[in-house]
């Protein structure tokens, strides 16, 4: 695999990427409320439902996502769900007051729903197929498509997609340090709810 074509596809795939959506904004508003230690099982859920996406699109199975259609907005459901349930949860999170909140510490059940949930959001959304089936072509040749370049190109994008969202939490995680006060993780926790209620919601109403 040229060095070139794997630049060119980490460039386009960070300004994909970057762009605010369900899995973006449930990143931040899951740091905000709960820290960064609770995005990273959510952040890997994410990157493991697009690993599904691209060895679709590496295996031509576009028609999974019709084949599968009532799987799907099952999945959508509780992806969105859950999302909704972390938002009610972040409402009512304890206040530790003038210090840095504290957070339960996690648990390997805690954890592996927090996995599922950012797995869901992303296998929730047959949209994303669609974007890697018309998007990797444009880079290569996916007929002709080895396995050591399928591995690097699905290394280069999930690489990509880890960064971009890791480094969202993290941004959100130092704007929640410069908010100290009992009010303002109070407004922080509830204006990080609204935003997790609302894209589970979005994600629910999807067609």
């Amino acid at each position: 695999m040229n060095i070139y074509v794997l630049l060119s596809l980490a460039l386009a795939s960070f300004i994909w990427m970057a762009a605010p959506g369900p899995g973006v904004f449930a990143t931040i508003a899951r740091s905000i409320a709960f820290g960064f230690r609770s995005t990273v099982p959510f952040i890997l859920g994410i990157a493991c439902g697009d690993l599904v996406y691209i060895l679709f699109a590496f295996f031509g199975l576009a028609m999974i996502a019709s084949v599968l259609g009532d799987l799907f907005i099952v999945i959508r459901w509780a992806g969105g769900a859950y999302l909704i349930y972390l938002g009610i949860r972040a409402w009512r999170q304890p206040i530790a007051g003038a210090a840095a909140p504290t957070v339960a510490p996690a648990t390997r059940s805690s954890d592996m729903r927090t996995f599922l949930g950012g797995l869901f959001l992303t296998l929730g959304n047959p949209k994303v197929i669609i974007f890697y089936l018309s998007f990797l072509p444009t880079f290569t040749d996916l007929g002709q498509l080895t396995l050591a370049g399928g591995a690097a190109i699905a290394a280069t994008m999930l690489g990509v997609l880890i960064s971009v969202l890791v480094g969202y939490a993290l941004t959100a995680q130092q704007v929640r340090r410069i908010f100290r006060t009992e009010r303002a993780n109070r407004v922080l926790n509830r204006t990080a709810g609204t935003v997790m209620i609302g894209a589970g919601c979005a994600v629910i109403a999807k067609t």
